[in-house]
């Protein structure tokens, strides 16, 4: 058990992302909050109804499609000419790339868990949305004082596997692929609790304004050039990307239109078959197989007018993403052209099926914002406060609904995804930054949406988890090969 007041400082900095203290942070880089792959942490499980605030690691089906969509637009555009160019030019760029992409391979690798991580993870999945199962449970947590429980694990890549330990006081990262997750329950009465998760995850040497200009120009990478063009510049800059990215997906259409005003609009229709991917990774593929191929999911970005800069629809197995953009930037998809500004009202509906149900939300609405503090930290922070219609089974109808407004009274449910440099000089890593917010309030309601994700989380066993990590690693180890290509000296 840790001190008190240690334990209201950690909690702090798990609520407000703010500087932890100097007694969190390893001397030689204290680096803020982040990352990849950190403990199971509990948000994940109201991520079967509400996709947006499910942390990646969380093996729900929303964090598959979340890794399909992203791993889409990675075989789309991040491996092309353009997309990394974002890094600069010479030795730094190239090195950067290579920590960058090789920092996100390591993650996922074979990974060893110590004991307490290995229990601590199972317990706080299992009270995701019963908190009061795991809050006395002394054993899962490293630090508990009053009416707040503690988690620390740290994560580092060590001979060929990345190594996950759960322990009070774990140092910032060191190095590329180090991960510090600071998991916090807070219980505010009887039956109502806040989750929230900080994680950093080490980058390496590429710069937070370099990464925001990569994501720009993936974005606007469609600008005069046209559907053959397009296509022959991704194969010829990221062919090994293509190929390993290729066993899951297929670039249907990439169709850049000129328009009259200069602007440029886009269409990418990106294919899932998981039929394929069963060829190679045959448990992967049976699990994308039984839920993201039924699935469907429609995304929105639009400004408080109401004008979209992006809409994206994915449903039998297909990614439609449509854009605008001119001179590097996005623009409304109708109307005159103007910049998108960095406040947006970002709108969801999604489905899944769960045993013989169909759940999800539609209606969904969250303020998004893209905050650049100066070159050293970007991030993009998605907060809801509307409760969304829901698409629940017949079975619930005769339960009190009031619980599942909770999550979005008061501050609401964030997520807030970034990267920021640490405060070691200018050499100083780049850390991923990663923080969620989740508030609970048990019911029974929230006991069936949690059996339900315990579904999903069970039919990915680690044989699914095993070959995720080999489908990933194969593909972030095919991008950094193509960046080293394009990056030349």
């Amino acid at each position: 058990r840790l001190s008190s007041s240690r334990v209201r400082r950690v909690a702090s900095y798990t609520k407000g992302h703010q500087k932890p203290p100097a007694a969190v942070h390893h001397r030689r880089n204290p680096c803020k909050i982040a990352g990849v792959g950190c403990c199971s942490t509990p948000a994940f499980r109201f991520g079967v109804i509400l996709a947006a605030f499910t942390p990646r690691q969380a093996r729900t089906v929303a964090i598959r499609l979340a890794v399909g969509a992203c791993s889409a637009a990675l075989l789309a555009a991040a491996g092309c000419r353009e997309g990394i160019s974002g890094f600069g030019t010479g030795l730094r760029a190239r090195t950067s790339a290579d920590q960058l992409f090789g920092a996100m391979a390591d993650r996922h690798v074979e990974i060893v868990r110590n004991g307490k991580y290995d229990y601590a993870r199972v317990q706080l999945s299992r009270g995701a949305l019963s908190p009061s199962r795991v809050f006395d449970d002394t054993a899962a947590w490293t630090a508990a004082s009053g009416a707040v429980r503690i988690l620390e694990t740290f994560g580092t890549h060590m001979n060929d596997k990345y190594v996950m330990s759960s322990h009070s006081g774990v140092q910032a990262p060191a190095k590329p692929a180090d991960g510090r997750h600071v998991t916090t329950l807070s219980r505010l009465s009887e039956n109502q609790y806040r989750w929230d998760t900080t994680v950093d995850f080490g980058l390496g040497s590429a710069r937070p304004a370099d990464i925001a200009l990569i994501v720009t120009r993936l974005l606007t990478a469609g600008e005069g050039a046209t559907e053959q063009g397009a296509r022959a510049d991704l194969l010829a800059s990221s062919p090994r990307a293509a190929a390993a990215f290729g066993t899951l997906f297929s670039l249907d259409s990439l169709h850049p239109t000129p328009l009259a005003d200069g602007t440029t609009a886009v269409t990418m229709v990106v294919g899932v078959h998981s039929e394929l991917l069963k060829l190679k990774l045959p448990a992967f593929g049976e699990y994308v197989h039984k839920y993201v191929d039924p699935a469907r999911i429609h995304f929105g970005l639009a400004d408080h007018s109401g004008a979209p800069f992006l809409e994206a629809l994915y449903k039998d197995r297909v990614l439609t993403v449509h854009l605008r953009s001119q001179g590097g930037h996005l623009v409304p998809l109708t109307g005159p052209a103007r910049p998108m500004p960095d406040s947006l009202v970002v709108t969801a509906d999604f489905s899944v099926k769960v045993r013989v149900f169909t759940v999800g939300f539609h209606e969904l609405s969250l303020d998004f914002v893209n905050s650049a503090k100066s070159d050293r930290e970007h991030d993009w922070t998605v907060t809801a406060r509307k409760e969304p219609k829901w698409n629940l089974p017949f079975i619930t109808a005769r339960l009190i609904r009031a619980p599942l407004r909770f999550p979005f009274s008061g501050e609401g449910a964030l997520f807030r995804l970034g990267v920021r440099t640490g405060d070691g000089g200018p050499d100083a890593q780049t850390v991923l930054i990663r923080q969620s917010r989740l508030g609970v309030q048990e019911s029974a309601i929230l006991k069936f949406v949690n059996s339900l994700s315990n579904t999903a989380m069970d039919d990915f066993g680690a044989r699914v988890e095993h070959e995720e990590n080999q489908w990933l690693r194969e593909g972030f180890i095919a991008l950094r090969e193509d960046a080293r290509a394009i990056l030349v000296p």
